[in-house]
Protein backbone atom coordinates (compact mmCIF):
# COMPACT_ATOMS: atom_id res chain seq x y z
CA UNK A 1 0.00 0.00 0.00
CA UNK A 2 1.14 3.51 -0.92
CA UNK A 3 1.95 6.08 1.76
CA UNK A 4 1.49 9.45 1.26
CA UNK A 5 4.18 11.84 2.16
CA UNK A 6 4.32 13.38 5.59
CA UNK A 7 1.39 16.24 5.55
CA UNK A 8 -0.67 15.22 2.35
CA UNK A 9 -4.48 14.09 2.67
CA UNK A 10 -4.78 10.50 0.56
CA UNK A 11 -6.95 10.88 -1.67
CA UNK A 12 -9.24 8.26 -4.20
CA UNK A 13 -9.54 8.21 -7.63
CA UNK A 14 -10.59 6.10 -10.41
CA UNK A 15 -7.49 3.94 -12.02
CA UNK A 16 -8.00 6.44 -15.47
CA UNK A 17 -8.76 9.29 -13.63
CA UNK A 18 -5.63 9.05 -11.45
CA UNK A 19 -3.39 7.68 -14.19
CA UNK A 20 -4.30 11.42 -16.14
CA UNK A 21 -3.95 13.30 -13.28
CA UNK A 22 -0.25 12.11 -12.74
CA UNK A 23 0.14 12.72 -16.49
CA UNK A 24 -1.31 15.98 -16.17
CA UNK A 25 1.56 16.75 -12.88
CA UNK A 26 4.37 15.46 -14.51
CA UNK A 27 3.46 17.05 -17.96
CA UNK A 28 3.18 20.34 -16.06
CA UNK A 29 6.64 19.57 -13.93
CA UNK A 30 8.61 18.86 -16.67
CA UNK A 31 7.46 21.73 -18.47
CA UNK A 32 9.04 24.17 -15.05
CA UNK A 33 11.73 22.31 -13.86
CA UNK A 34 12.56 20.46 -16.72
CA UNK A 35 12.81 16.70 -17.29
CA UNK A 36 15.67 15.63 -16.22
CA UNK A 37 15.76 17.37 -13.09
CA UNK A 38 12.13 16.66 -11.85
CA UNK A 39 12.61 13.14 -10.72
CA UNK A 40 10.00 10.66 -9.24
CA UNK A 41 9.74 11.88 -5.70
CA UNK A 42 9.08 15.10 -7.56
CA UNK A 43 5.79 13.82 -9.21
CA UNK A 44 4.39 12.18 -6.14
CA UNK A 45 4.75 15.01 -4.52
CA UNK A 46 2.71 17.45 -7.02
CA UNK A 47 0.22 14.58 -7.49
CA UNK A 48 0.05 14.06 -3.35
CA UNK A 49 0.30 10.20 -4.13
CA UNK A 50 3.17 7.58 -2.36
CA UNK A 51 5.92 6.11 -4.80
CA UNK A 52 3.55 2.70 -4.97
CA UNK A 53 0.77 4.36 -6.56
CA UNK A 54 2.54 5.96 -9.44
CA UNK A 55 4.63 2.38 -10.01
CA UNK A 56 1.07 1.11 -10.32
CA UNK A 57 1.08 2.97 -13.82
CA UNK A 58 4.34 4.05 -14.97
CA UNK A 59 7.41 1.80 -14.70
CA UNK A 60 9.87 4.68 -13.84
CA UNK A 61 10.18 8.88 -15.51
CA UNK A 62 10.90 7.85 -18.57
CA UNK A 63 7.70 5.96 -18.92
CA UNK A 64 5.41 8.82 -17.69
CA UNK A 65 6.92 10.78 -20.13
CA UNK A 66 6.50 7.68 -23.04
CA UNK A 67 2.82 7.61 -22.04
CA UNK A 68 2.66 11.80 -22.59
CA UNK A 69 3.98 11.45 -26.12
CA UNK A 70 1.85 8.47 -27.15
CA UNK A 71 -1.46 10.52 -25.59
CA UNK A 72 -0.64 12.99 -28.29
CA UNK A 73 -0.24 10.78 -30.67
CA UNK A 74 -3.53 9.50 -29.73
CA UNK A 75 -5.23 12.92 -30.10
CA UNK A 76 -3.44 13.66 -32.58
CA UNK A 77 -4.83 10.63 -34.80
CA UNK A 78 -8.28 11.25 -33.71
CA UNK A 79 -8.51 15.15 -34.85
CA UNK A 80 -7.09 14.06 -38.61
CA UNK A 81 -9.00 11.00 -38.77
CA UNK A 82 -12.24 13.35 -37.39
CA UNK A 83 -11.66 16.19 -39.86
CA UNK A 84 -14.12 16.71 -42.73
CA UNK A 85 -12.49 14.66 -46.04
CA UNK A 86 -11.63 17.15 -48.69
CA UNK A 87 -14.13 17.14 -51.33
CA UNK A 88 -13.73 17.85 -54.72
CA UNK A 89 -14.26 21.78 -55.23
CA UNK A 90 -16.94 22.50 -57.73
CA UNK A 91 -15.21 24.30 -61.11
CA UNK A 92 -11.90 24.42 -58.77
CA UNK A 93 -10.05 25.55 -62.99
CA UNK A 94 -12.30 28.76 -62.49
CA UNK A 95 -12.13 28.84 -58.78
CA UNK A 96 -10.74 32.54 -57.78
CA UNK A 97 -6.80 32.24 -56.36
CA UNK A 98 -7.67 34.03 -53.23
CA UNK A 99 -10.30 31.44 -52.36
CA UNK A 100 -8.06 28.23 -53.02
CA UNK A 101 -5.54 29.67 -50.95
CA UNK A 102 -7.82 30.63 -47.91
CA UNK A 103 -8.94 26.70 -48.40
CA UNK A 104 -5.46 25.05 -48.31
CA UNK A 105 -4.86 27.83 -45.57
CA UNK A 106 -7.56 26.12 -43.45
CA UNK A 107 -6.40 22.88 -44.25
CA UNK A 108 -2.63 23.07 -43.40
CA UNK A 109 -3.69 25.09 -40.04
CA UNK A 110 -5.89 21.75 -39.44
CA UNK A 111 -3.14 19.72 -39.49
CA UNK A 112 -1.21 21.91 -37.21
CA UNK A 113 -3.65 22.41 -34.97
CA UNK A 114 -4.17 18.69 -34.15
CA UNK A 115 -0.30 18.59 -33.51
CA UNK A 116 -0.21 21.70 -31.22
CA UNK A 117 -3.48 20.36 -29.07
CA UNK A 118 -0.03 19.73 -26.62
CA UNK A 119 2.14 22.57 -27.45
CA UNK A 120 3.64 22.05 -23.87
CA UNK A 121 4.45 18.17 -24.47
CA UNK A 122 6.33 19.50 -28.13
CA UNK A 123 8.30 21.98 -26.15
CA UNK A 124 9.40 19.57 -23.75
CA UNK A 125 10.45 16.38 -26.07
CA UNK A 126 12.28 18.51 -28.42
CA UNK A 127 14.13 20.99 -26.01
CA UNK A 128 14.77 18.18 -23.65
CA UNK A 129 13.66 14.23 -23.77
CA UNK A 130 14.28 13.56 -27.62
CA UNK A 131 17.16 10.75 -28.06
CA UNK A 132 17.08 9.71 -24.35
CA UNK A 133 14.67 7.18 -24.75
CA UNK A 134 14.15 5.21 -28.47
CA UNK A 135 10.69 4.47 -28.00
CA UNK A 136 9.81 8.54 -27.97
CA UNK A 137 11.43 8.99 -31.09
CA UNK A 138 9.31 6.29 -32.44
CA UNK A 139 6.31 7.86 -31.15
CA UNK A 140 7.92 11.21 -32.54
CA UNK A 141 8.10 9.55 -36.23
CA UNK A 142 4.94 8.09 -35.64
CA UNK A 143 3.06 11.34 -35.43
CA UNK A 144 5.06 13.01 -38.27
CA UNK A 145 3.94 9.81 -40.88
CA UNK A 146 0.17 10.42 -39.21
CA UNK A 147 0.43 14.58 -40.56
CA UNK A 148 2.52 13.31 -43.80
CA UNK A 149 -0.41 11.16 -44.72
CA UNK A 150 -2.97 13.50 -43.89
CA UNK A 151 -1.27 15.97 -46.19
CA UNK A 152 -0.61 13.62 -48.71
CA UNK A 153 -4.50 12.64 -48.88
CA UNK A 154 -5.19 16.56 -49.50
CA UNK A 155 -2.46 16.88 -52.05
CA UNK A 156 -4.08 14.19 -54.08
CA UNK A 157 -7.65 15.11 -53.68
CA UNK A 158 -6.37 19.02 -54.63
CA UNK A 159 -4.58 17.89 -57.82
CA UNK A 160 -7.93 15.33 -58.42
CA UNK A 161 -9.86 18.58 -58.19
CA UNK A 162 -7.49 20.57 -60.59
CA UNK A 163 -6.17 22.88 -58.19
CA UNK A 164 -2.48 22.41 -58.46
CA UNK A 165 -0.65 20.47 -61.15
CA UNK A 166 0.30 16.44 -60.70
CA UNK A 167 3.35 14.76 -59.43
CA UNK A 168 4.51 12.92 -56.90
CA UNK A 169 2.25 13.80 -53.74
CA UNK A 170 4.45 12.44 -50.81
CA UNK A 171 7.35 14.19 -52.84
CA UNK A 172 5.61 17.54 -52.81
CA UNK A 173 4.13 16.78 -49.08
CA UNK A 174 7.48 16.05 -47.61
CA UNK A 175 9.00 19.23 -49.54
CA UNK A 176 6.84 21.32 -48.33
CA UNK A 177 6.51 19.97 -45.10
CA UNK A 178 10.36 20.30 -44.25
CA UNK A 179 10.05 24.20 -44.57
CA UNK A 180 7.39 24.25 -42.89
CA UNK A 181 8.79 22.13 -39.79
CA UNK A 182 11.98 23.99 -39.95
CA UNK A 183 10.26 27.18 -38.79
CA UNK A 184 8.02 24.99 -36.37
CA UNK A 185 10.64 23.63 -35.28
CA UNK A 186 13.09 26.57 -34.44
CA UNK A 187 11.27 28.32 -32.54
CA UNK A 188 10.17 25.35 -30.11
CA UNK A 189 13.83 25.00 -29.44
CA UNK A 190 14.51 28.12 -28.45
CA UNK A 191 11.11 28.94 -27.02
CA UNK A 192 9.84 31.41 -28.98
CA UNK A 193 6.50 32.04 -30.08
CA UNK A 194 4.57 30.11 -32.83
CA UNK A 195 2.59 32.22 -35.11
CA UNK A 196 0.67 29.20 -37.03
CA UNK A 197 -1.36 31.57 -38.80
CA UNK A 198 2.04 33.19 -40.57
CA UNK A 199 3.69 29.85 -41.09
CA UNK A 200 0.26 28.51 -42.84
CA UNK A 201 0.29 31.55 -44.96
CA UNK A 202 3.88 31.77 -46.06
CA UNK A 203 3.99 28.06 -46.74
CA UNK A 204 0.52 28.51 -48.94
CA UNK A 205 1.78 31.44 -50.61
CA UNK A 206 5.17 29.96 -51.98
CA UNK A 207 2.80 26.46 -52.58
CA UNK A 208 0.64 28.23 -54.99
CA UNK A 209 2.66 30.59 -56.58
CA UNK A 210 6.21 30.44 -55.94
CA UNK A 211 8.32 33.50 -55.33
CA UNK A 212 8.44 34.70 -58.33
CA UNK A 213 6.45 38.55 -58.55
CA UNK A 214 4.15 38.68 -60.88
CA UNK A 215 6.30 39.67 -63.86
CA UNK A 216 8.37 37.33 -63.31
CA UNK A 217 5.62 34.51 -63.70
CA UNK A 218 4.39 35.75 -67.09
Amino acid sequence: MSVPTSGQRRTYLKADVRRAQILDVAKDLFARRGYRVANVADICEAARIGRGTLYQYFDNKQAVLLALMEDLATRVRRILEERPKVAAIPDAAQAPPAMIAAFCQRRLRDVLDAVFIDESTLRLVLREARGLDGAVDQVIAMIDDLVIAAMVEDMRAAQKAGVVRKGDPEMIVRFLLGGIEKLVLSALVLDAPVDLDAICQTAVELELFGILNGEGRK
